[in-house]
């Protein structure tokens, strides 16, 4: 599958998502910067943003982070100052054609604290000087201890199933 087409798949699978928790969500289809689907909860009669990040690939160890398994997503440097109370991200993990994705629904807070964090590390880490780079990673353990998969509640919604 394409770039393209593996985040056009994430969209429409959050947008599904969504619309199946009675929300109502409309893909912004790249009119709104920074935000892929805009979500109204009219039972708190709440706006909110939400960004979809999207992957195909299997989670994998990275020593530097840990012996554990992570999911990952690339970000960039702009994320870490994006600080929202009112957007979420949604990072999808596509498992093939006849497996549902998995969804992690996170706080533009936490993303932004995290993808500082994990580049100073990293940073810290290096023997040699290296090149300053705008890229970042956003990482979800197996394990996720924050509770991240399924959290629908962070858009209002009382059952994340």
């Amino acid at each position: 599958m394409e770039k393209s087409q593996t985040g056009l798949a994430g969209e429409f699978y959050t947008l599904a998502q969504l619309t199946h928790r009675g929300l109502i969500a409309t893909l912004t289809l790249g009119n709104t910067k920074g935000v892929d689907i805009l979500v109204t909860n009219q039972e708190i009669n709440s706006l909110f943003k939400v960004e979809v990040k999207t992957t195909v690939n299997k989670p994998r160890k990275e020593k530097l982070f840990g012996h554990e398994e992570f999911f990952m997503w690339t970000m960039g440097k702009k994320h870490e100052e994006i600080r929202d109370s009112n957007l979420v991200y949604c990072f999808v993990c596509l498992q093939g054609a006849n497996t549902l994705p998995r969804f992690f629904i996170v706080p533009s807070d936490d993303v932004a604290d995290y993808v500082k964090w994990q580049h100073d590390h990293w940073l810290s880490t290096r023997v040699n000087l290296v090149k300053e780079t705008a890229m970042r990673t956003f990482r979800i353990s197996l394990s996720d201890p924050n509770g991240y998969e399924n959290n629908w509640r962070l858009l209002g919604i009382c059952q994340n199933d």
